[in-house]
């Protein structure tokens, strides 16, 4: 009697090993959409980027997103978007047209998407250093090695005095850069903001500074160009949603392997429409790459 009781207690009190493997699987799901979403969207801009300027295809799926998130938005009231932290997310909405811009003017210079793909996972690495620097966060010895270890794979992938290191790369890397600075900007927004209200405004603010530069480059697509144009909004937009629920489901340091499926896809997308064949130095730096992506996401889950 004794034992069954105990047994029912320890039921109650410790989540079932099924309900956790589960969450795993829901969140693995979601970040391969988000994988297969984000190498269908790079699919699409190089293929429009012959005849389209990256600031017009920018702009399509910025008017995309706004389309699908503003009307949800309106109809949950004026208080569901009050804010006192505008210009921050100006700020945020700013840092993150350069982010696009940067990944979508790379693929146009046809850069290989695998090299493209595996340049883009430094992203939390610039996270972590700038959080040090700029938010003034505790970074230990551990999650410094992680960085350093990251950065050795993105040596290896540029092999700086080896290869060429071009504008389309540095556009990558601004990107990265970019990314990681509105990520730091939405860290203190999700202080006083919603992450709904840090969505929405990201969206409406980004959509007058794509504007502007795109009407300088404007050619008016056919039906068909038209059509994969709201594809790249599509993708762009599903991909972040999967990637948001991806981690409200599971542990970051559960899902973030499955992130690296971008890698495998892009390249055999690459290779089988575009002929593109990946550089063997990419993958050995991807690898390193991801191996410090996921130290710093177990490091956060201990942190945590």
């Amino acid at each position: 009697m004794r034992t069954n009781a105990n047994r029912r207690i320890a039921a109650i009190s410790s989540p079932p090993k099924e309900a956790a493997a589960s969450a795993i699987l829901r969140g693995a799901a979601w970040m391969a959409c988000a994988a297969a979403a984000w190498t269908a969207m790079t699919l699409l801009v190089r293929d429009l980027s012959a005849d389209y300027s990256a600031f017009q295809l920018l702009l399509m799926r910025n008017v995309v997103a706004v389309v699908i998130l503003l009307p949800p938005a309106i109809r949950a009231g004026a208080a569901s978007l009050r804010t006192h932290r505008l210009g921050l997310h100006f700020l945020r909405a700013v840092l993150s047209y350069i982010g696009v811009l940067g990944l979508f003017f790379a693929i146009g210079r046809k850069m290989p998407l695998p090299e493209i793909t595996a340049i883009s996972f430094t992203q939390p690495l610039f996270v972590v250093a700038m959080a040090a620097l700029i938010l003034k966060e505790a970074v230990g010895p551990a999650r410094w090695r992680a960085v350093f270890l990251g950065f050795v794979g993105l040596m290896a992938i540029l092999r700086p005095g080896f290869g060429e290191v071009g504008i389309a790369t540095a556009a990558v890397l601004a990107s990265a850069i970019g990314y990681a600075c509105a990520n730091i900007c939405v860290k203190r927004l999700l202080a006083t903001d919603t992450p709904n209200q840090s969505v929405v405004y990201f969206n409406v603010l980004m959509l007058p500074l794509a504007l502007a530069p795109a009407l300088f480059f404007w050619t008016t697509p056919d039906a068909h160009d038209f059509l994969n144009m709201i594809g790249i909004g599509l993708c762009g937009t599903l991909t972040v949603y999967a990637f948001a629920r991806s981690f409200a489901v599971a542990d970051a340091s559960a899902v973030m392997p499955f992130d690296f499926l971008r890698l495998p896809f892009s390249a055999l997308a690459a290779f089988l429409l575009f002929a593109e064949s990946g550089d063997p130095w990419t993958w050995v730096g991807s690898a390193i790459i991801f191996a410090s992506s996921w130290i710093l996401a177990r490091s956060d889950r201990r942190v945590r």
